[in-house]
């Protein structure tokens, strides 16, 4: 019965971090979409969830000790999981004149120092990720034209989002504008942006001697 207590007890408390955690988690995947595996390993995503957790689970342990609405703590968790990232990325007036042509108010633009710690956060994880990306685009580049020609192609026609007449075009542009390495480079660029680092080198790693 006392461990039944516990789970009830850290139930809503565990139900604010996971919402706010599946919040931020949600923006790292957005942002690094192409390579969401290495991002994820960055410490920089994990201070970025961090932060986040802590801002919406401070905001929950403030609404319990002022017995804000609604008082059943599950509610309340809910309600602190889902509105506090929006708060987050709010402006909140502190002071408001009753009449408008007195003065203005006083605001907190919550949303602009979150939106720098979020650049900060997203910039290092950036920094995380582009050696390793230089290093494969450069193998790439010793990759046949032909054979990363054949994969945009391929991904044209499995892709949901692009149909092969609009990758066809996209390599027929890149034929008639740049030659041999250039040309390999901006294929392998477009099949790590759109597919993926992993595809990428996995397509490496099928070469012989290649081992990135």
């Amino acid at each position: 019965m006392g461990r039944w207590e516990t789970v009830l007890q850290a139930g809503p408390y565990l139900t604010v971090i996971g919402l706010a955690a599946l919040w931020a988690l949600g923006e790292i995947l957005q942002t690094f979409r192409s390579d969401i595996r290495r991002a994820l390993r960055s410490g920089w995503s994990g201070l970025f969830i961090g932060a986040h957790v802590l801002f919406v689970l401070a905001l929950y342990v403030l609404g319990r000790r002022l017995r804000l609405p609604p008082e059943d703590p599950w509610l309340l968790a809910v309600a602190v999981g889902i509105g506090g990232p929006v708060l987050l990325r709010a402006q909140v007036n502190l002071l408001q004149p009753l009449d408008p042509n007195v003065g203005q108010a006083v605001s907190l633009s919550l949303a602009d120092l979150y939106g720098r710690f979020q650049r900060f956060c997203r910039d290092q994880i950036d920094q995380h990720l582009v050696s390793e990306r230089i290093r494969l685009l450069e193998q790439a580049m010793q990759l046949p034209v032909e054979l990363l020609e054949e994969r945009v192609r391929l991904y044209g026609h499995a892709s949901l989002l692009h149909s092969p007449e609009e990758i066809e075009g996209y390599l027929t542009r890149l034929r008639e504008r740049f030659e041999g390495k250039e040309r390999a480079l901006y294929m392998a660029s477009y099949l790590m942006a759109q597919v993926g680092y992993d595809f990428l080198q996995r397509e490496i790693r099928r070469l012989p001697g290649k081992s990135p």
